[in-house]
């Protein structure tokens, strides 16, 4: 636009511009620019640049502009929202939380399987006789020793004697020992047969400690002439124990020892 025109007054011409619309130089016989025409654009007035949008359209932008806004919004806002399970904690305890567990009741009645039988019933016969002749070689050794302290030929025979019965008592509670570790569910009668042996070979380790006490108490003792203390007669009474569980035992144990090829004990033996 010319400096001659940059004075004037101006309307709004919507035929100018090849029917686009624009500012003119105002004249009389033409009207002014509509009451809802758009606000000039810059580069139509005197001092040049790009004209500005009209008002209502810069509007709407601005309108349309914030919703696309609050949608892309929502979209990322639903996108990062997290899942149900991690909104927040669980009503039931975490394991750390709570100080135990208690196992289902099917668990907890659950019994243990019971061990299976080991070896056959010979075998397992065949095992106790070998206990039984191991009780066998003690046997005279504890008479042998009841009879030095009877003798009382010296005071080191007495206590050779003590020592020696007090060995035969530590060999007596190995066998009863060796005997709680047998399997015997293959074998008839098996059970009570161990029960009777394992009574019996107690009395007798009894009655060896009681007779290794009598030796003590017959240090100084001169032949012929061995007191009979409390020691002694407690020693008595558990080798008659002894017998009478030994006699049990025998009763139960021959039948077997014949049906295995086993040879027949007495209680003398054991």
């Amino acid at each position: 636009m010319s400096e001659n025109n940059s004075n004037r007054p101006m309307r709004w011409d919507e035929h100018a511009r090849g029917g686009a619309g624009g500012w003119v130089p105002a004249s009389e016989d033409r009207p002014g620019p509509p009451p809802d025409a758009p606000d000039p654009d810059p580069g139509d007035e005197p001092g040049g640049g790009r004209r500005a949008l009209p008002r209502k359209y810069v509007i709407l932008l601005a309108v349309g502009g914030g919703l696309a806004v609050a949608a892309v919004t929502l979209v990322i806002a639903h996108a990062v929202r997290p899942s149900a399970p991690e909104a927040g904690p669980t009503t039931e305890p975490s394991s750390s939380s709570s100080p135990s567990r208690s196992l289902p009741a099917s668990t907890a009645a659950d019994p243990q399987p019971a061990e299976a039988p080991t070896g056959t019933a010979e075998e397992q016969a065949t095992a106790v006789d070998e206990l039984l002749e191991r009780s066998t070689s003690d046997r005279q050794q504890v008479i042998d020793a009841v009879n030095a302290v009877e003798a009382c030929a010296s005071d080191e025979s007495v206590d050779s004697a003590g020592q020696v019965l007090d060995a035969a008592a530590v060999r007596r509670e190995s066998l009863i020992t060796g005997l709680a570790e047998l399997d015997l569910g293959e074998l008839a009668s098996g059970s009570d047969a161990a029960g009777r042996l394992r009574t019996g070979w107690q009395h007798s380790a009894d009655a060896d400690r009681a007779f290794a006490d009598w030796a003590d108490d017959a240090r100084g003792c001169s032949p012929g002439a061995v007191p009979r203390t409390s020691s002694y007669h407690q020693g008595v009474r558990s080798s008659e124990l002894a017998t009478g569980a030994k006699e049990d035992f025998v009763a139960l144990w021959t039948p077997i020892a014949a049906r295995y090829g086993l040879p027949e004990r007495d209680t003398a033996q054991l």
